[in-house]
C-alpha cells in the first residue's frame, strides 16, 4: 500500500492520521500553486484551505485510480478561478508576492520563471509552471487541465522555444 493509498484510506474511514498526513504531505506544494494563481498571498492561503475543505468534504465520491496529486491539483486550480472570479474589479492586485515559508529556499528562480513567462500565452504558462515549479509529471497536467497529453506535450514544446527564443535574444523582462 503506498502512502498515498494510506491517506486516502484514513480520510475514508475518518481518522485523523488521514487528515494531518494529507495537509503535511501536500500543504506546502498547493501553497505553493496557489500563490501562482491568485492575487496575493492570502488570497493563496485562503485557497489552500478551501482545497483541503473540499477535498475533505467530497472524499466519499471521489474514485482513486491512482491519480490522487492530479486530484488535489484540479481542485485547487478551480479553487484559485473561483477567487479570480469573486474578486472585485476595484481590488488592486499586489505588487509581488512575499515568500516567507521556509520551504522556499528557491525565491530568486520562482521570480525568474515568473518574469520569463510572462509573456507566454496562458495555456503554454500554466503547463510550464505545473510541470517546472511544481513538479508535477505531464500526465498529471493532462488530468488536472483536461487536456489531451499530446496537447501538453506540444504546449510544452512550444513555451520552452519560446523561452529559449527569448534567452536568445536576451530579452527576459516583461
Amino acid at each position: 500500500m503506498t502512502r498515498e493509498d494510506k491517506i486516502l484510506k484514513d480520510l475514508k474511514s475518518g481518522t485523523s492520521d488521514g487528515l494531518e498526513e494529507l495537509i503535511e504531505g501536500y500543504y506546502p506544494e498547493i501553497l505553493r500553486y496557489c500563490i501562482w494563481h491568485t492575487p496575493d498571498r492570502a488570497a493563496a492561503e485562503d485557497a489552500v484551505q478551501e482545497t483541503f475543505l473540499k477535498v475533505i468534504r467530497y472524499m466519499d465520491q471521489y474514485t482513486h485510480r491512482g491519480k490522487f496529486r492530479a486530484f488535489l491539483y484540479k481542485v485547487a486550480s478551480n479553487t484559485c478561478k473561483d477567487i479570480w472570479r469573486s474578486r472585485k474589479p476595484s481590488d488592486p492586485l499586489s505588487e509581488g508576492t512575499a515568500y516567507t515559508e521556509a520551504a522556499f529556499e528557491t525565491v530568486e528562480s520562482d521570480v525568474d520563471l515568473r518574469l520569463l513567462t510572462a509573456r507566454l500565452p496562458d495555456g503554454q504558462r500554466e503547463v510550464l509552471l505545473l510541470r517546472f515549479a511544481q513538479e508535477l509529471t505531464l500526465r498529471e497536467i493532462a488530468k488536472v487541465l483536461d487536456l489531451p497529453l499530446r496537447t501538453v506535450q506540444s504546449r510544452l514544446r512550444a513555451a520552452l522555444k519560446a523561452l529559449e527564443k527569448q534567452i536568445g535574444k536576451g530579452d527576459y523582462y516583461p
